[in-house]
C-alpha cells in the first residue's frame, strides 16, 4: 500500500487547478453516532486522556477559520476572482472539518455540542499578532501553504497515535483530515504558480519569517493560522525546515525532502517518552 508521501503528492503534484475533495460526513460519521465499547476497552488511559485534550484544542481552531475567513472577505476588493474562489472552498471544508471534531470529541469525551457552542462563541480571535502574514493575497498563500502542510503532518501523527485506534468511522474521519488539508496546500500552490512567478524570489525569505513568528508567537491567537505553535512539542526540531523545503520544491524552487525526512516529521518521538505527551496551554 502507498504511503501519503508516496501517493497523495504524486498525484497533487501533477494538478494545475483548484480542487476540492468531496466527501459525506454524515454517511462517515452520523450524529447521534456510537463509538462500540470494546474500542475503549483496548486503549490505554493515557492515550485516551491525551486524545481528548487534543481534540479540546483540534475542534476550535478548526472553527477559527470563519474568523480569519471574514478578515480576508473584508478587504475582498483588493483579492483576485481565483483566490475568492478558492477561499470560499477553503471554508466550506474547515467548517466541515470543525462540525467532524465537534461528533469525534462528543463520541470520543462525551462533550456536549451545547457546551462546545458556548466554547466557541467565547473564543477571542486576535488578528494583529499575524497581520504581517496577512499584508495581501500572495503573503496569505504562502502561509496557507505553510500551515496547511504542517496540518497534513500533524493529523498524519493523530491518526497513527489516536485516531486509528477507535474504529473505523473515527480513522475514516482522519484520512479525511489529511486529505483535505493536502488539497488546500495544493491549491494555494496551483493560485502562487499561475499568478505570482514574479514574486518568487520572496518566498524564501517570506517562509523563514513565518517560521520565526510561529517560533515566537508562545501561544496560538485562534485566528486559524499557526495554531502548531501550541504543540511544537510534539514534533521534531527539522519539523519546520523540512516543510519549508517541501514547499519550495512545490513551487519549483528547490529538492523535494526524501522520504525518510517525511516520515519522521510524524513519527519523531520525543527522547526518553515512549507515549504521546501534552505540554502545559
Amino acid at each position: 500500500m502507498e504511503t501519503l508521501d508516496q501517493s497523495h503528492f504524486k498525484q497533487t503534484a501533477t494538478r494545475s487547478r483548484v480542487n476540492q475533495n468531496h466527501w459525506d460526513l454524515d454517511a462517515v460519521l452520523p450524529l447521534g453516532y456510537q463509538i462500540a465499547p470494546n474500542y475503549f476497552d483496548r486503549v490505554t488511559d493515557e492515550v485516551h486522556q491525551n486524545f481528548c485534550r487534543l481534540l479540546s484544542r483540534d475542534v476550535y481552531s478548526e472553527g477559527d477559520s470563519q474568523s480569519l475567513y471574514d478578515h480576508i472577505i473584508n478587504r475582498s476588493n483588493e483579492m483576485s476572482p481565483a483566490f475568492l474562489a478558492m477561499l470560499d472552498l477553503w471554508l466550506t471544508d474547515e467548517l466541515k472539518h470543525y462540525e467532524a471534531l465537534r461528533r469525534t470529541n462528543h463520541c470520543i469525551a462525551g462533550i456536549s455540542f451545547d457546551a462546545m457552542d458556548q466554547q466557541f462563541a467565547d473564543r477571542v480571535h486576535e488578528i494583529e499578532p499575524i497581520a504581517v502574514v496577512l499584508v495581501d493575497e500572495f503573503t496569505f498563500l504562502v502561509t496557507l501553504m505553510f500551515d496547511e502542510i504542517g496540518s497534513v503532518y500533524s493529523y498524519r501523527r493523530d491518526l497513527w497515535e489516536y485516531y486509528r485506534h477507535y474504529g473505523p468511522a473515527i480513522q475514516r474521519i482522519g484520512h479525511h483530515l489529511i486529505q483535505d488539508e493536502g488539497m488546500h496546500f495544493n491549491n494555494a500552490a496551483v493560485l502562487l504558480l499561475n499568478q505570482y512567478r514574479d514574486r518568487f524570489d520572496e518566498v524564501p525569505n517570506l517562509l523563514t519569517q513565518i517560521e520565526s513568528l510561529e517560533t515566537h508567537l508562545k501561544k496560538y491567537h485562534k485566528t486559524f493560522f499557526l495554531d502548531h505553535a501550541q504543540e511544537q512539542y510534539r514534533f521534531p526540531p527539522c519539523f519546520n525546515a523540512v516543510l519549508i523545503r517541501l514547499i519550495l520544491a512545490r513551487l519549483g524552487l528547490g529538492q523535494r525532502p526524501d522520504r525518510l525526512e517525511l516520515q519522521e516529521l510524524w513519527q519523531w518521538i520525543p527522547h526518553d517518552c515512549q507515549t504521546p505527551i501534552f505540554g502545559d496551554e
